[in-house]
């Protein structure tokens, strides 16, 4: 559970109720039209700028947020070193008795092994590597548009809603009690909507970027530690390079 995540955006968005709610009026912030036309319209709008399956896992991705699925640095260079050793004393096709490890590890570093083992050149296996990761940058990539694409539109749909407040108040203005409701859906569109964006949307947007680039800095390593095996590295070459890489300090 990434702790920083859940203590900013439920810590804003426990201080905005308690706002609220010391007002005094709790129930005039909420208003069925504003949220049919925020979020309702916000995530209609961004599900039209991307395909049906991509949009859902663009949307699902809020749970890496809260609790990533990333590899333990520490870990991963314990066992990418310790293969590189076995690799160095026995031969590389010692690395068969473990294709299944790598594999469950990360398939991108299963392929590789597979590669490598089967006697591939470098080049080979550099070009799938970079393909693979042209693919999971992509896939990524896109998760990180569709919280970018609702954090801007909510605000957008906020105004809108603004505007059909305004539009439905000016009509009424010889009606005193349609002047309540016009004037609110006016007011709370575009709270609504910038509430969303800033203290939910662009957070999310930007910790999956980090997330992002951190995962595809761990996989680079897959393709370092390939270069070591089949070129004999020592491996306390590769763990002090890889160690670099993650900026971890390795004792022992």
């Amino acid at each position: 559970m990434d702790l920083g995540t859940l203590i900013g955006i439920g810590g804003a968005w426990l201080l905005i109720i308690i706002s609220v709610v010391l007002g005094g009026s709790p129930g005039a912030f909420i208003n069925g039209p504003s949220i049919l036309i925020v979020i309702g319209g916000g995530f209609a709008a961004s599900l039209a700028a991307f395909p049906l399956k991509d949009f859902i896992t663009g949307v699902k991705a809020i749970g890496k947020v809260f609790k990533p699925t990333l590899p333990d640095p520490l870990e991963l260079i314990d066992f990418l070193v310790d293969a590189t050793k076995k690799a160095r004393k026995e031969g590389i096709l010692a690395l068969e008795a473990d294709i299944d490890s790598f594999y469950e590890k990360d398939k991108i570093l299963g392929n590789l092994m597979r590669m490598l083992i089967d006697g591939q050149s470098i080049e080979e296996i550099e070009s799938n590597f970079e393909n693979a990761i042209a693919q999971e940058d992509q896939k990524l990539d896109t998760e990180v548009k569709v919280w970018d694409s609702l954090g801007e539109l909510f605000p957008a749909l906020g105004m809108i809603g603004t505007l059909i407040g305004l539009i439905q108040m000016l009509q009424n203005l010889s009606d005193p009690a349609a002047l309540g409701p016009g004037m609110a859906v006016a007011m709370i569109t575009t709270l609504y909507g910038a509430v969303l964006a800033n203290v939910l949307c662009i957070p999310v947007s930007k910790k999956l970027k980090y997330y992002k680039d951190l995962l595809l800095l761990y996989k680079e390593s897959y393709i370092i530690t390939i270069k070591s095996i089949e070129k004999g590295v020592n491996p306390n070459s590769l763990q002090q390079q890889l160690s670099a890489l993650f900026g971890v300090e390795v004792t022992g």
